[in-house]
């Protein structure tokens, strides 16, 4: 765990994954693991599937409300998936830093390269990409879900691969096999500990007056 009196969250941790990868459930496992970590409640215009809540799966909105956040300027990242338009609202990465958090996101390529994009300063991106072991095992996991017809998900399964592709984007890399999502969750966070103990300006500027140091000097 990051030395409390040295740390400050400042991390987006944005975690991708093609449709079927298991990256909601890593993710869930993840940040009931630590608490240190503050799920990123996204936005939709997607219907809400029949086992998903209202501000605790997604944000659901309305085409034209999803329209009016952006004229508003008030989304971190957006895109559209499969018809349907995905968002960050900023106010979910002010909520985690005031909860003393770092955010977590669970967003497609398109928005996670926004975000790598953007000066986040005084926070910084983190990207993460989950891979299935074969596409055998990810469209076994999208029939077993039963809420895509044949269409979308073949649909789905060719816009994994290329999101498979944009792989070289993302910072690391995370293997999500059948039956081990522990594993997927440990190797996630032995990343994000790497991450926090980076050194950079803030934390060099944060330790010195602890050690009694003239920065000038």
């Amino acid at each position: 765990m990051a030395n409390t009196h040295l740390y400050k969250p400042n991390l987006v941790i944005v975690v991708s994954g093609p449709s079927g990868s298991g990256k909601s459930t890593v993710i869930d496992a993840l940040c009931k693991a630590d608490a240190t970590l503050r799920l990123s409640v996204s936005a939709t215009t997607r219907k809400p599937r029949p086992s998903e809540v209202d501000g605790v799966d997604y944000h659901f909105l309305s085409k034209s409300e999803f329209e009016s956040h952006l004229q508003q300027d008030s989304f971190l990242e957006w895109a559209e998936y499969g018809g349907n338009f995905y968002g960050t609202l900023k106010s979910e990465i002010t909520a985690a830093r005031e909860a003393g958090k770092d955010a977590i996101l669970e967003i497609e390529v398109k928005g996670a390269l926004q975000i790598q994009a953007q000066d986040l300063s005084p926070a910084r991106s983190l990207l993460i990409f989950i891979i299935p072991s074969s596409f055998t095992i990810l469209e076994e996991r999208l029939r077993r879900r039963k809420t895509e017809s044949e269409m979308e998900l073949k649909r789905r399964l060719a816009i994994a691969k290329s999101e498979v592709l944009e792989i070289a984007h993302y910072d690391f890399w995370v293997s999500n096999p059948q039956n081990a999502v522990q594993d997927a969750v440990h190797q996630i966070q032995t990343i994000i500990a790497a991450e926090r103990s980076r050194i950079d300006t803030k934390l060099i500027e944060t330790i010195t007056p602890l050690l009694g140091i003239d920065g000038a000097d």
